[in-house]
């Protein structure tokens, strides 16, 4: 117990139906969370919400309730420099050892998927050369010293059109990791046309376990966004695929996310899908659904204004059915205004994008961004980078702190605020920032925060101060 002590400035407190006050801090997130009794709430204001500094001699006899509040964050040393605190954790995220790759064997495609975002976007599309797979495996065994561990992203185009570079880069990082006893790891993003047994096999033994693959409704709606380059549809394909991995039941580490990008018409067989995905899959945890609205990336004209949807409607009416709302819509998503634990990868120090022409880059998405082109990787393995334009992505904050109000770091929401740490680069870099107005200026998000902190409550751990 410190001497003098003081509330920390990122605490929200509520009320329950109960009437006992619930406490949580938005710097230390859901392990924060504390409960007090409605028969201890008018002492434990008292003691700790009443002074702006609270006296360890004015806390005698409740010792242990102010150690478990000093752990949570709710009570911090009257000379804690919390924005310090706040900055400490911001940097230990972006700084983290671990090196991120996201790796494009090719930036070719099968499919002419109309919203694609890549689809007029600048960047090497041809297959990665024998040469630059291993300029990336000399840049891997060159770098991997200074990390703890190594997570490689399969994206592209479609990645499983260059199998055999996805083979020989994955054994040889695999080989690397493991002569540093270091963990490895890798994912993919892939439209899932090629993933037959034998494909999905031989990934599985290459320690590819985690995936995102698009089906965009039934049949019929997925054929008409979702189609090869000669036109034919591939629902049928993508689903037996899918219907194989989960009926293999010796893939246990496979995680499955589907990705279902919803136009307005899909709002006429929203109920009927989700019954579907319920009857076929959610009996395997191994799979996950994921909601989206589709995007003009591509800044395509579309005939008709039944691609592009306003996301506010179409997501109101997804939670309005209740199978989705208890099993399918993600727990993450329940208490993102309280704990958003990871951002973009785009703004992690270690993490690197490399395109098949060994270009590097920060965000795979919007390749036309000059400052989105970080660098190059040489034949030798060397990755050489504008500095200068890379700490604009990792120090993001830094960078927009001027553009932001002065009571923002006050603010007890601002260590969960889109508007600050966890805000997109790419928001921040634009040559007209796209900098977020502060949520707490509409009533309705205070609500959310209150029924966010209460659901929380009841889903999660919670300690329970009893004075």
């Amino acid at each position: 117990m410190f001497k003098v002590m003081k509330r920390s400035k990122y605490n929200f407190t509520t009320h329950d139906n109960e009437g006992n006050l619930i406490l949580y801090n938005f710097l230390t997130g859901l392990p924060s969370l504390t409960k007090v009794m409605k028969p201890d709430v008018d002492k434990f204001t008292e003691l700790f919400l009443t002074d702006s500094e609270i006296h360890d001699t004015s806390c005698e006899g409740h010792a242990e309730a102010v150690e478990r509040l000093l752990k949570s964050g709710i009570l911090v040393a009257n000379d804690t420099n919390e924005s310090v605190l706040h900055d400490a954790k911001y940097y230990e995220e972006v700084y983290d050892s671990k090196l991120t790759l996201v790796i494009l064997p090719t930036g070719q495609c099968n499919f002419s998927c109309p919203y694609c975002f890549e689809a007029e976007k600048p960047f090497f599309r041809s297959a990665m050369t024998v040469d630059a797979q291993n300029a990336i495996l000399k840049f891997v065994q060159k770098q991997i010293h200074k990390h703890k561990a190594l997570e490689v992203s399969w994206f592209g185009g479609e990645p499983l059109l260059e199998p055999q570079i996805i083979k020989h880069l994955s054994e040889n990082f695999i080989k690397i990791c493991n002569a540093r006893f270091l963990p490895y790891s890798a994912e993919m993003t892939t439209n899932g046309f090629f993933l037959d047994s034998d494909m999905f096999d031989m990934l599985y033994k290459l320690k590819v376990y985690r995936y995102m693959i698009t089906v965009d409704g039934f049949k019929e709606q997925h054929d008409k966004l979702k189609f090869t380059r000669n036109g034919m549809g591939t629902y049928d394909v993508i689903m037996d695929n899918l219907l194989r991995i989960r009926d293999s039941k010796q893939y246990k580490f496979a995680n499955i996310t589907i990705r279902v990008n919803m136009t307005r018409s899909f709002l006429d067989i929203l109920d009927d899908f989700v019954c579907f995905i319920d009857s076929s899959f959610s009996n395997d945890p191994r799979f996950s659904f994921l909601f989206v609205t589709v995007d003009n990336y591509s800044k395509v004209e579309c005939s008709g204004d039944d691609m592009f949807a306003d996301s506010s409607e179409l997501m109101s009416r997804l939670l309005d059915n209740e199978l989705y709302a208890n099993k399918f819509y993600p727990e993450e998503s329940k208490i993102y205004p309280l704990d958003i634990e990871q951002g973009c990868i785009a703004r992690l120090k270690n993490s690197y994008t490399v395109t098949p022409d060994l270009n590097v880059y920060k965000c795979y998405v919007h390749y036309d961004m000059g400052v989105n082109n970080i660098g190059c990787i040489n034949l030798k393995g060397d990755l050489l980078l504008d500095e200068t334009i890379h700490r604009r992505w990792y120090l993001t904050t830094k960078f927009v702190q001027k553009k932001m109000a002065e009571v923002c770091d006050d603010c007890f929401y601002f260590p969960a605020c889109n508007g600050g740490d966890k805000v997109c680069p790419v928001r921040c870099l634009n040559p007209t920032p796209d900098l977020a107005s502060c949520p707490l200026k509409n009533g309705g998000h205070i609500k959310l925060l209150t029924e966010t902190v209460l659901y929380a409550v009841n889903k999660y751990p919670c300690s329970t101060l009893v004075l």
